[in-house]
């Protein structure tokens, strides 16, 4: 006899959406496969397919999934569509998990609401336990252990369906859920990829950190200063470029602006951190260039002759940490010639708002 296959689309958003889905669909398909408790049987065998590419939100901001589904479905040969977004979704004032219906045959994940702790493995069996319970119409989610697994630790609540459809929602109320959906947003904005957007910044801030290097006031300048007014100068210039590259690119998220402002709060906290996490990388990159030019360039006996005491590894340390300090201050003048639609890539609100035209410009 013929086996049955049943084939899932897994829809992900580019980015680290799409890398999950893939790195998860082979599992997905084994599991699902091998799992006798499954409608069908052991007999079954699942297939499934990743397909990268975002929908657009509607104007309302919401993502249009369930409305499409039949059309996705019927167009791909799908028997299941599992959506992967990476941007947060708000549901009854709460972060929203997920997002489900038997009929439709679908389910929508907000991947950042899983954190960014174990996210491959919780995003696997988290379709599963979708697949099982939109296959079976029990929509027992997230009461059934593999979901509660799936989700971790933290509160879970599910919105069951209103009288007009079967949509059902699972939210994660308090603040701990909160936390771990700003962790995840962090991770989905990936702050490392921001230093490839920053390319004249950093070409700017090397520049002039090299200066510092070769100019003996510096020397002075640096062995004259305490390691914790060096601590203080660092987080100034550090905070000072991150303001500049939120304020100059327009990163900030306007509160009055903003339906759900816990969401919007969430919005900004997501790029200080994110714009942060790049500008301290960038530092650290810096210090750490800089230190091995100084040693490279300036001998111990000129150094010492220089400073009027002998020097160690040490002073070289603190000689390129005020060149880095300065070289960050000065990468804000680079920045004004890095390509603003790369950085603002780096944030949600700015995704939002190309969703959201590219709604407008679908329904036009």
């Amino acid at each position: 006899m013929t086996a049955t296959t049943m084939r899932i689309g897994l829809m992900a958003d580019p980015g680290l959406p799409e890398k999950v889905a893939a790195s998860v669909a082979a599992d997905v398909s084994r599991e699902l496969s091998d799992d006798p408790r499954a409608v069908g049987g052991a007999g079954v065998q699942w297939e499934v397919e990743v397909s990268a590419g975002a929908l657009p939100l509607t104007l309302e901001g919401e993502i249009p999934l369930m409305e499409r589904a039949c059309e996705i479905r019927d167009g791909r040969g799908w028997d299941y569509v599992v959506y992967l977004t990476d941007l947060p979704r708000v549901h009854d004032g709460h972060s929203m998990l997920c997002e489900v219906s038997s009929a439709a045959r679908a389910a929508l994940v907000v991947l950042p609401a899983l954190g960014a702790h174990r996210l491959r493995r919780r995003i696997r069996k988290l379709v599963v336990a979708l697949i099982r319970s939109v296959q079976e119409g029990t929509m027992d989610f997230p009461s059934a252990p593999a979901a509660r697994e799936a989700v971790g630790h933290g509160a879970v609540r599910r919105v069951p369906p209103g009288r007009d459809g079967d949509v059902s929602y699972v939210v994660l109320p308090g603040r701990w859920n909160r936390l771990r959906l700003l962790s995840g947003m962090v991770r989905s904005n990936r702050p490392g990829r921001l230093l490839s957007a920053l390319s004249s910044c950093v070409a700017a801030a090397a520049a002039t950190g090299a200066f510092g290097i070769f100019y003996a006031s510096i020397w002075n300048m640096s062995d004259a200063l305490s390691v914790p007014r060096m601590a203080a100068i660092s987080g100034v210039v550090i905070a000072a470029l991150s303001a500049w590259l939120i304020g100059y690119n327009g990163l900030w998220n306007s509160l009055r602006d903003a339906a759900d402002r816990w969401r919007a709060g969430l919005d900004n906290a997501a790029t200080i951190i994110t714009v942060g996490l790049s500008v301290v990388l960038m530092y650290m990159i810096l210090w750490l260039v800089l230190f091995v030019l100084g040693l490279a360039v300036i001998t111990g006996d000129y150094l010492a002759s220089q400073l009027g005491h002998p020097v160690t590894l040490f002073d070289y340390l603190h000689l390129s940490w005020l060149a880095a300090s300065l070289g960050t201050l000065a990468g804000a003048l680079g920045s004004n010639f890095d390509s603003d639609e790369s950085i603002r890539e780096a944030t949600y609100n700015r995704r939002v708002h190309e969703r959201r035209r590219l709604a407008a410009d679908y329904q036009d």
